[in-house]
Order: structure tokens, then sequence, then C-alpha cells
């Protein structure tokens, strides 16, 4: 048996625990995921592990750190300069980001040509790089002028100044916390929406798209968790399970039960 957690702060609100344990039971395997409160120190925590402890989940605020401790780092994390994964690799960790992963499999079917990122924090940077990728328009709003200006001047993406016009194109990706555009909100918008929080569901800002249009972040954070799941089991991140389906059945039905 291994031991698998997710580390952050603040972590009580955690999905990933009956995510990942719902996995395995699914599996017939018997590892254990917990959840541990890390605000800062990840290489203090790390360093008075044993060896039963074979991967990590990490969230808020740590997804640099977990980048930076990473011995090696797969090529997404070093693009969006966030890991949100530890595999234990010998005496050390390698670091990924299945961010990516989730925002892609959390879009995928939908048509848009332009994307509109809320946010200039980690999942941002995730979030520009999936659509990118997915060879999207992509633009970026946010509070803080100079980390906007820094993120357009690395992905060569365009600013947006107005609230407004963000949420007006055609598909959004809101990565900021809960309630902080609750009191901007002040007409209905058309696009598609993936809104990263997903308690309570539906946000405030979701009610201002239509229902058909909504995503939950629970789809990113399940497809996130199939992505790691793919390593925790010595696969690349582009190799699917068997039977994934049914796992993200489980995990489904777990999500329900934990409300």
């Amino acid at each position: 048996m291994s031991k698998f957690a997710v580390l952050g702060s603040p972590i009580s609100h955690s999905k990933s625990p009956a995510i990942h344990s719902a996995i395995f039971s699914e599996l017939g395997e018997s590892h254990s995921y917990e959840r541990f409160e890390v605000a800062e120190d990840l290489k203090g925590f790390l360093s008075n592990l044993g060896d039963e402890w074979a991967g990590f989940s990490v969230t808020m605020p740590l997804k640099e750190l977990a980048l930076d401790l990473g011995q090696r780092a797969d090529f997404v994390a070093i693009q969006a300069q966030a890991a949100n994964t530890l595999i234990r690799v010998g005496e050390g960790w390698d670091a990924y980001n299945t961010d990516v992963f989730g925002i892609h499999k959390s879009l995928e079917g939908k048509k848009f040509s332009s994307v509109a990122i809320l946010g200039t924090g980690a999942t941002a940077r995730s979030a520009i790089v999936a659509m990118l990728e997915a060879g999207k328009n992509v633009s970026v709003w946010g509070r803080d002028k100079q980390k906007v200006a820094r993120l357009v001047a690395e992905f060569e993406i365009s600013a947006i100044e107005k609230l407004h016009t963000a949420l007006s194109q055609p598909a959004v990706i809101s990565t900021v916390v809960a309630g902080a555009l609750d009191e901007q909100l002040k007409t209905e918008y058309k696009g598609i929406l993936l809104d990263i929080v997903y308690h309570p569901w539906p946000t405030k800002l979701a009610l201002h798209f239509p229902e058909k249009n909504r995503i939950s972040g629970l789809e990113m954070l399940l497809w996130q968790a199939i992505g790691q799941q793919r390593l925790f089991h010595g696969l690349e991140l582009d190799e699917a399970m068997p039977n994934e389906s049914k796992l993200l059945v489980a995990a489904r039905k777990a999500l329900e039960m934990a409300k």
C-alpha cells in the first residue's frame, strides 16, 4: 500500500480525498489518500516523509514551490510555472501539471475561437497554456495590471481592460476566488463559462450565463485528478488508464455523497 495526499492551505474543503479514494476503491487498490494543511514550508514537509509516500496533489499556495522542488518537471509545468502534482522518484520528486489537462477536458467538444481568462495566478497561467495549446485566441483580464502586463508579454496574448468586455467573449475561464466579482456583475452574457469555483454551485458569476453554457470547476477537478491517477500509476499524462469512464462515475458518486 502506498500513501498519497493533497497539500495546500486552506485544505479542509478539498474534494480531492473523496475523488482519489473513490478511484482507488474502484480499481480495487488499498492505497490511502489524505489531506494536509501546508501553507509555506513544502520542502520541510516533504523532507520528513517515509518512502511509503508515493505522490501528492498540490493546490494553492504551493504550486510554484512544487515546481521549484521538482528534480525534474514536465514541459507543461514549466510553461505554466506551476506544478499541481509531485511523484516520488528515488529520494526526490518529479513535478507535473495536470491542471492544463483538466481544463482541456472540461471544454472538450465546446466550439469557440476566442477566450478570456479572468485572473493572473497559477491557475490562470495553466488556463492560458491550455487555450494556446488548443489554438484559441487568448486574452486576459485581471485587477493587478502589472501581472496582466507580464502575462501579455510572456505569452504574447492581449489584455482586456474592462471586465464586461472580458465576460462578453465567446468563452470565459474564471480563475478568481469565489465572490470576488459579484458586485461588478450587471448584465447577462451569452458565451461559455468555465468557473474554477465549484462551491456553492452555481456561483453568482455562473448565473449570469446560460445554464447550458455553464461548466463547474468540478469538471476540471475531476479531470486533473484522472491525470494525476495516470501519473500515480506510472503512466504518461497522455496515456489513458483502462475503464476511465468507470473511474469518473465512481468519483462523481463520491462527490455527491460528500456534499
